[in-house]
């Protein structure tokens, strides 16, 4: 073992969401000790290494690397070497890819070491001042039958913590407030970066909100548990039932979003990105 890096081993390291600074000492000694290090973003990756002055060589591996790339990193460990991966920001793992090659270094018996950090997760949690004893991570919500995963979540009762993208972001808010809409809420944009931004107010009211101007960034959304007294219901919501059988009569998805919008259920706009997400929704289903 040398500068506390042990040969044929994988090390996990969490790297910062934004701020440089949230990278700890032990990453940056672990980022120098290593013999390679392995990345989702290469790019992304080098600028950090250079802030920091480590010349290690890199290795790209990301989601859609696949058995041959993995092959190749663990030649490097059964050759003895240290190895350290990283994803774009945060901790491997975590909605991020990694989990394959961890699962594939562990299987050959080699040690896989944490080396713990930010994350968006945990990050969230800790100001959204709601109780985190237990709670359920649901990553990004799936493209397919969104509606669907997202009220049996929600019907577990727990705290919720998702991602999102911008170009996904109103659909998913508009998809959690047709289900839950007087849930609190708080969401935050590019969390440490420059811009960052925290959100709080009722699924309804931040959905509404936030419908009306173009999401730009990376978003966290924590939603609070439920609480009883609200009677939340846990039937289908009231805006799909009506869009889906409005486009399946026939009607386009911009007359269906105006007559929604005009029964003021849904802003015009939420109205015509959940219909138009319904009809490719639908479209794909029936192409099966």
């Amino acid at each position: 073992m040398a500068n506390g890096i042990a040969r044929a081993t994988l090390y996990v390291v969490a790297t910062p969401l934004g701020n440089l600074q949230d990278l700890s000492p032990r990453a940056v000694a672990t980022l120098k000790a290593v013999d390679l290090i392995a990345a989702e973003d290469t790019r992304r990756t080098r600028k950090l290494l250079s802030h920091f002055g480590i010349r290690k060589p890199v290795e790209s591996y990301h989601g859609d690397s696949g058995p041959r790339k993995a092959e190749k990193l663990l030649r490097h460990l059964r050759a003895g070497q240290a190895v350290a991966y990283v994803t774009d920001g945060g901790t491997p793992g975590i909605a991020d890819p990694g989990a394959e090659l961890v699962a594939a270094a562990a299987g050959e018996g080699f040690a896989v070491v944490p080396v713990p950090g930010p994350s968006a997760v945990t990050t969230a949690l800790s100001v959204a001042g709601f109780p985190a004893d237990s709670f359920l991570f649901g990553g990004f919500p799936p493209a397919r039958q969104p509606d669907s995963q997202l009220h049996s979540m929600l019907r577990t009762g727990h705290t919720l913590v998702l991602y999102e993208s911008p170009h996904r972001l109103c659909q998913t808010l508009q998809l959690l407030a047709s289900l839950a809409p007087q849930r609190q809420l708080v969401i935050g944009r590019e969390v440490t970066k420059q811009h960052e931004e925290w959100l709080r107010g009722s699924v309804a009211e931040l959905a509404q909100r936030l419908g009306e101007v173009e999401p730009r960034g990376e978003y966290v959304l924590v939603v609070g548990p439920c609480e009883p007294d609200r009677g939340e219901t846990t039937a289908l919501p009231p805006p799909h039932e009506g869009l889906r059988r409005m486009l399946a009569a026939g009607l386009s998805v911009r007359d269906a979003a105006d007559i929604l919008a005009a029964l003021g259920v849904l802003n015009r706009r939420a109205a015509y990105q959940l219909a138009l997400a319904l009809r490719e929704e639908d479209n794909r289903a029936t192409e099966k």
